[in-house]
């Protein structure tokens, strides 16, 4: 009886610390495992109250499990634990079920979920900057699509983590990337230009990402190149004091990777947040080519590690609308004096 209490309590114990201290990467086997744990601590306790019942404690054993003898409460056992069973058999199928309905991102290499694990020294994946008067509704929008779609993703947003615009630097020094929304006004903004002299002074890894619609805010990006001449000026700015003028913004806005142009309809959109997530993934410890500290020299590494190639496919949704082809060949009228329609029927 003294082990079969012991084991009782040691299970339990266990459990409760892989409950608090979650040493999985993936929730799914951190689920499993505590549904294994559960199920040994119930054995152990259900093969405790067999043992008082066989033995001199009746009274016990009734007020324990409601029986007088041991065969009542060995037949309550063997109920109990193969409903247990079942009851652990159906929440794994579950979850199963779930995991491969849900429309999350995947990697196309494996088919499974990102690792979103984090450096060290930092607790969001990606500070989002934008101009609140031509931007606000469209990051908002981005932050809560990239929330649904990569469970787990943390992107710092203003409506949601901003106590205090004085410290705007502290925040970006807190995120692993940083991602630029850009519409017309956003190099106007000195709030923008702060957490861009932040990110700068940080080498963060910069994830442009451009509104092409004049209607919604947006501009060109010679526009928005231009202003960014116009405005980005400040000599020794206190998060930036060595800051070189315009160019070293231009250049790591816009010379690196091109912007990722952000469109609103559903399956156009859907391809702009795999890009985004493309991007945010690169930076994670999982994917790095040289370390897990965002405190690294910039080196040019033309070999790829194991957890780059895992991104060389890209990223998918599962549902999503895949590429089409012709199975023959096929005619197209097209009004050569309609410059548009010609030009997309030349792209088809």
């Amino acid at each position: 009886l003294q082990r079969t209490v012991v084991a009782a309590i040691v299970s339990a114990t266990f459990l409760t610390i892989l409950a608090l201290a979650r040493p999985y990467k993936r929730s799914d086997d951190l689920c499993l495992a505590c549904i294994a744990n559960l199920l040994l601590t119930c054995c152990f306790v259900l093969g405790t109250a067999v043992q008082i019942c066989e033995g001199t404690y009746e009274d016990l054993c009734y007020t324990l499990v409601g029986f007088h003898d041991a065969r009542g409460a060995s037949q309550f056992v063997v109920a109990l634990t193969a409903a247990m069973l079942v009851l652990s058999v159906l929440v794994v199928l579950f979850k199963t079920f779930s995991a491969v309905r849900a429309p999350t991102i995947r990697l196309a290499s494996t088919g499974l979920p990102p690792n979103l694990e984090l450096p060290s020294e930092v607790h969001f994946h990606g500070f989002i900057s934008h101009a609140w008067a031509t931007g606000q509704d469209q990051t908002h929008t981005i932050v809560r699509q990239l929330q649904r779609l990569l469970p787990g993703v943390r992107i710092w947003l203003d409506v949601d983590n901003l106590d205090d615009v004085g410290r705007l630097e502290e925040t970006v020094a807190d995120a692993m990337t940083f991602l630029v929304f850009l519409s017309c006004g956003y190099f106007e903004s000195w709030n923008c230009r702060r957490e861009l002299y932040a990110a700068l002074a940080l080498s963060r890894p910069f994830i442009p990402i451009h509104e092409a619609d004049t209607a919604k805010g947006g501009a060109s990006l010679a526009a928005l190149e231009a202003e960014c001449r116009d405005n980005c000026v400040e000599v020794a700015p206190p998060a930036h004091p060595s800051y070189s003028g315009p160019e070293e913004v231009l250049g790591n806005i816009f010379a690196n990777e091109a912007p990722i142009v952000w469109v609103r309809v559903h399956e156009f959109q859907l391809e702009s947040l795999k890009a985004i997530a493309l991007r945010i993934l690169r930076h994670c410890v999982r994917y790095m080519s040289c370390g897990t500290s965002l405190q690294r020299p910039v080196t040019i590494d033309r070999t790829i590690s194991q957890g780059q190639s895992l991104l060389v496919g890209g990223v998918n949704v599962p549902g999503e609308v895949g590429p089409y082809r012709f199975s023959g060949p096929i005619t197209i009228l097209v009004c050569h004096g309609n410059e548009g329609a010609f030009n997309v029927a030349k792209e088809v």
